[in-house]
Order: structure tokens, then C-alpha cells, then sequence
């Protein structure tokens, strides 16, 4: 099965293992050092009380959240749905994938020490 196919397959079935294995066909992640930023300050946020999902793009540039207060967050797929949405409004195309869910990263991935740019 072709890697996207598994990749789409375990975000409709939230199955970490799956989309684990859909990336490790692919390589690694890249993940810009703005991006990780972005990671680090979800993860800041992230508690126990809190409920959220990270996506990032495949090419590690952009990336979008979304969480809620637990007890009263709407179901899984909506979550994951609006952490995707707002990673792809401005990833110019490039897919966007759940990277994390609460403090749990789901792909493999390093951080690069440059920008797409050279910075």
C-alpha cells in the first residue's frame, strides 16, 4: 500500500501505528527551526487538562493546532480536522499531517538547521 494511502487511512482511524508506519516508507520529516518553535510552544501549553492535535506539512515549514479544555472538546476528528485546516491555509499546497496529539509525537522527524531560505 502506498504510503499516502496509509497515511490517509490511519488519520480517518486515528491509529498512531499506522500513520507511523505510512512515514517510515518516507523519510524523516525536516523540520524548519520556525516550525519547531511553533512545536515547542505547543507543547508549552499542553497539560493535562488540555486536549489538542499538532499538524505540520510534509515539507516541515508549516504547521497549525488546535485543542480544548478536556471534558468539553468536541470529537477527535474535529479537532484533528481544524489543526489540519489551519496548517494548510498556508503550506501553499504541500499536505499538512497530524504530527502530534497532546505531548505524543506520531512521526519521525529531525530538525534542520536551516531555512528553506538559507537562514
Amino acid at each position: 500500500m502506498k504510503p499516502i494511502a496509509i497515511a490517509a487511512a490511519a488519520l480517518l482511524l486515528g491509529s498512531p501505528a499506522l500513520l507511523q508506519a505510512a512515514w517510515a516508507e518516507d523519510a524523516k520529516i525536516q523540520v524548519t527551526k520556525p516550525a519547531w518553535q511553533g512545536y515547542q510552544q505547543y507543547l508549552a501549553s499542553a497539560t493535562d487538562q488540555r486536549h489538542g492535535f499538532f499538524a505540520m506539512s510534509k515539507d516541515g515549514q508549516i504547521w497549525g493546532q488546535s485543542g480544548c479544555t478536556k471534558g468539553s472538546c468536541p470529537p477527535d476528528d474535529q479537532l484533528k480536522a481544524s489543526a489540519l485546516k489551519r496548517c494548510e491555509q498556508f503550506s501553499a499546497g504541500t499536505p499538512c499531517l497530524i504530527f502530534a496529539e497532546d505531548r505524543n509525537t506520531l512521526v519521525p522527524y529531525e530538525v534542520k538547521d536551516y531555512t528553506m531560505y538559507g537562514q
